[in-house]
């Protein structure tokens, strides 16, 4: 009898605990203009689901834009909107501090959660209905500005910005190169099955170290085959002072 009341007792304790777990999903717009040197560039959506020990956001993805390599006008710029099947993703375990993306090149990545130095100042402003403080860092070899909200004091945001003792609603480098802007916020919402870790076809991952070397030689040898056809046709290439820059994450050493 006593052991039945103990069972029964540690049920209603992990059905309570279930229940305190809440999931959230942050509607974003991502405009990418790496190397254009203010927000002109690509517009995709994006989501961010969170709970209290892992987020994944998503971006590039079909669904998501609607139409696969879709056009967008912005600001008398047209693009067109390069998407796939599962989008780009990054997925934040908490409880293992560590961080996978399905990433540029569809490469599969694993690295710890990064740690980002963020310098918290009093400046404040009103993101939808949430109010919001200032926090900048230097991260990967963009300058960024985030806002985050202590409405929900969780430390996520789009894409690998993260640690803050609130949610990002709103961030981007000095030169809104990379913006990432808020539509709306559902917390809690019904999209807990969604939360799922990175499907990996081959369950191999590659280090961030890799992953970052793979882009230097393809930045390396595409820089290097601008230069050769330059020679051949006798017409003169721009070359940006650091190419590194068409990456969110500056890779290169310039």
């Amino acid at each position: 009898m006593k052991y039945n009341i103990i069972i029964f007792l540690l049920t209603l304790s992990y059905q309570s605990m279930l229940s305190q777990v809440k999931t959230g999903v942050v509607y974003y717009g991502e405009i990418q203009s790496l190397s254009l040197g203010s927000p002109v560039g690509k517009d995709y959506n994006a989501t961010l689901l969170f709970d209290t020990d892992r987020s994944l956001y998503t971006t590039r993805k079909d669904s998501l834009e609607q139409l696969t390599n879709s056009v967008k006008q912005q600001q008398n710029f047209t693009f067109s909107v390069s998407t796939n099947n599962e989008g780009f993703l990054y997925y934040n375990d908490l409880k293992t501090k560590t961080f996978f993306a399905r990433d540029l090149g569809f490469s599969y990545v694993k690295e710890d959660t990064p740690i980002i130095n963020w310098d918290i100042n009093d400046k404040t402003k009103l993101i939808g209905d949430f109010e919001c403080q200032m926090a900048t860092c230097s991260f990967r070899g963009r300058t960024y500005t985030a806002w985050f909200t202590m409405q929900v004091p969780l430390p996520y945001g789009p894409w690998k910005l993260q640690g803050l003792p609130g949610l990002i609603l709103e961030a981007y480098d000095t030169n809104k190169e990379i913006f990432w802007y808020f539509k709306e916020l559902k917390y809690p919402s019904s999209y807990q099955y969604l939360l799922k870790p990175i499907k990996n076809p081959t369950n191999t991952w590659i280090t961030f170290d890799t992953f970052k070397s793979n882009l230097e030689e393809r930045l390396e040898q595409a820089t290097l085959n601008s230069r050769i056809l330059s020679e051949k046709t006798g017409v003169p290439i721009h070359e940006d002072k650091n190419p590194g820059n068409i990456f969110i994450e500056v890779f290169g050493d310039f």
